[in-house]
């Protein structure tokens, strides 16, 4: 909210520059003492010539401190700019034009010894005033952002960070055994996430392992060897004459008996219809082009077309065809179904549509094998309708479907609080900065 009148402490006052004061003001934990950011980053200026003859590393600073990575390694002599600046592990690098996106992150041992030009700013940090890692969750806070750009200047697209601003801006900075325990708060937050995110993954292996396992899955060794002469029946000829797909039937077994998937279940391919069809009032059937139609398994897409000839149905399974491929899930309403995806609808006296679901899982990975394509990998009809499936009775299909839901539910869960858990990490962190006591 404006006011006519705002009140600054004078011994606060850094910069008298109307629109830093305005930007300077923020809450903060009152048991720190403020400090200017000049007081523990102190610039470093190793100029170095280019040797034509030398190869050296480049750095890219990503934006929302995502970190600094080795752009590229170049000889002296493909580089223009002659001097430069050497920088070394443990620094803090910042980007001149990008400081106001986020562009800061501690030089790691893959970029040490490496070059920036004069957009780069580089700092040596005084270790008995703050810890690198606590440095770096506070350049991660929309608050040390705001700071940032309140201290950059110029025209939109190329607004360059003001040096002598940005080392004068106030910081709450906790003693080095607060930040300390500040910092093991927050790595402990995260370390509970990233346990998660693994047992995420040993429940996946553990689904994949139980299907392998219950249907009796094996691979046949003998027809993956390369051989001068192979020979094949002629009845069991049923995909197709090419070499990658005689060499693979009969490439799997099991203990139940396999059929292809046009057999068990219709396959509905997407169309592309004229752009004219569609609408973005909400008329028709909401329309999923591709990969970027769907979220977390919710079609997200704005566009609509009346034309009900290629629409999903209840309890079909949807799944992608073209550029990304795969990630099939079960949807609760009816779709126009565009180039980038298809719906495969189970013969329920066969084969229910969650044990499909599953099977497709586990086959995910050699159905992407098949893909073909320069631009965009796709998926054929053919591809899909000759994938061969264990078919199980229905009741053994159930009872491995309700082993896998369990495990599923878990998994939700599990994912829900690795989120919850990496979201509180940095949150918990701002509010013991920034927020009063």
């Amino acid at each position: 909210m404006s006011k006519l009148l705002n009140f600054s402490k004078f011994s606060v006052l850094s910069n008298w520059s109307v629109s830093h004061l305005l930007d300077s003001q923020f809450q903060y934990n009152k048991n720190f003492k403020l400090e200017k950011i000049g007081t523990f980053l102190k610039r470093n200026k190793t100029q170095i010539l280019v040797d034509d003859d030398i190869e050296y590393k480049r750095v890219t600073i990503k934006l929302y401190n995502k970190g600094v990575f080795v752009r590229d390694k170049e000889y002296g002599r493909n580089i223009g700019t002659k001097k430069q600046f050497l920088i070394e592990e443990g620094q803090f690098l910042l980007s001149k034009i990008d400081a106001r996106n986020g562009a800061f992150g501690l030089a790691t041992k893959e970029v040490d010894k490496a070059i920036i030009t004069a957009d780069f700013f580089a700092y040596n940090i005084d270790t008995t005033k703050i810890e690198p890692y606590f440095l770096v969750l506070l350049t991660t806070t929309k608050k040390f952002q705001n700071f940032a750009q309140s201290s950059s200047s110029g025209t939109t697209g190329r607004q360059r960070i003001n040096e002598n601003k940005f080392l004068e801006v106030q910081i709450p900075l906790p003693t080095l055994e607060e930040q300390r325990n500040i910092v093991n708060s927050y790595k402990n937050k995260i370390e509970l996430s990233n346990n998660q995110i693994l047992e995420f993954k040993k429940n996946h292996l553990i689904i994949k392992n139980h299907l392998i396992n219950e249907l009796g899955i094996t691979q046949n060794e003998d027809n993956r060897k390369v051989e001068l002469l192979h020979f094949l029946k002629y009845s069991a000829i049923n995909k197709s004459w090419s070499y990658s797909d005689l060499l693979n039937l009969d490439a799997m077994k099991s203990k139940y008996e396999l059929k292809c998937l046009k057999d068990i279940s219709f396959i509905i391919m997407g169309s592309s219809p004229k752009s004219t069809e569609l609408n973005n009032v909400g008329e028709g059937y909401q329309f999923i082009g591709g990969a970027s139609d769907i979220k977390n398994e919710t079609i997200i897409s704005k566009r609509y077309i009346k034309s009900s000839n290629k629409i999903t149905l209840k309890n079909d399974i949807l799944y992608l065809v073209r550029a990304t491929i795969g990630k099939p899930f079960i949807v609760n309403d009816s779709y126009f179904l565009g180039r980038g995806v298809c719906a495969i609808r189970a013969n329920e006296n066969l084969v229910s549509n969650k044990y499909l679901l599953n099977i497709l899982e586990l086959f995910e990975n050699e159905i992407i094998a098949k893909a073909k394509g320069s631009t965009f990998k796709q998926i054929s009809k053919p591809d899909l309708e000759n994938l061969e499936i264990p078919i199980p009775n229905l009741e053994v299909q159930n009872k491995l479907c309700n082993f896998i839901d369990n495990i599923k539910e878990q998994n939700k869960e599990l994912k829900k609080r690795s989120i919850l858990n990496k979201l509180l990490s940095l949150e918990e962190f701002e509010r013991e900065i920034f927020n009063e006591a």
